[in-house]
C-alpha cells in the first residue's frame, strides 16, 4: 500500500509517498494523537487520556491506554510501552516496542494531553 507521507507536523506532504511499513508506523501516530473521540468520521478512533492526565498519575494505567489504542491497528503487535509524562509541559513520550509484519520497530510519540 502506498500513502502520502506526513511530515513532523501531521501535515500532508504531497512530494513523497510511503511504503507499507511507514504508512502503519504514520498509522500509530495519528491514532496516538487523536483523542478517543475527537474524529466525527470514526469516533472510536484514537487514545483515551484520561488515565494521561491524572493528578496521580500511575505509569501502568498510561501504557495500557496506549496499549489499548494501538489495538485498533491489527496490523501492529505490541511489545512494550513505556511513558514519560512531563507534567510541566503537559506532555507525555510513548516510547513503543513493536512488532511490524514481524519486524521489530522501535518509535517515540510526543502526547500532547491538555
Amino acid at each position: 500500500m502506498r500513502d502520502i507521507r506526513l511530515d513532523d507536523t501531521g501535515g500532508l506532504n504531497f512530494k513523497s509517498v510511503v511504503t507499507q511499513s511507514e504508512e502503519v508506523m504514520q498509522s500509530i501516530r495519528i491514532i496516538l494523537e487523536t483523542k478517543l473521540g475527537e474524529f466525527i468520521g470514526d469516533p472510536e478512533l484514537g487514545l483515551d487520556r484520561t488515565d494521561l492526565m491524572e493528578k496521580n498519575f500511575d505509569a501502568r494505567y498510561a501504557s495500557q491506554s496506549i496499549h489499548d489504542a494501538l489495538g485498533q491497528d491489527n496490523r501492529v503487535e505490541v511489545i512494550s510501552v513505556d511513558v514519560i509524562p512531563d507534567f510541566y509541559r503537559r506532555t507525555a513520550t510513548a516510547q513503543l516496542a513493536l512488532a511490524v509484519d514481524g519486524e521489530a520497530k522501535e518509535t517515540e510519540v510526543q502526547l500532547n494531553v491538555r
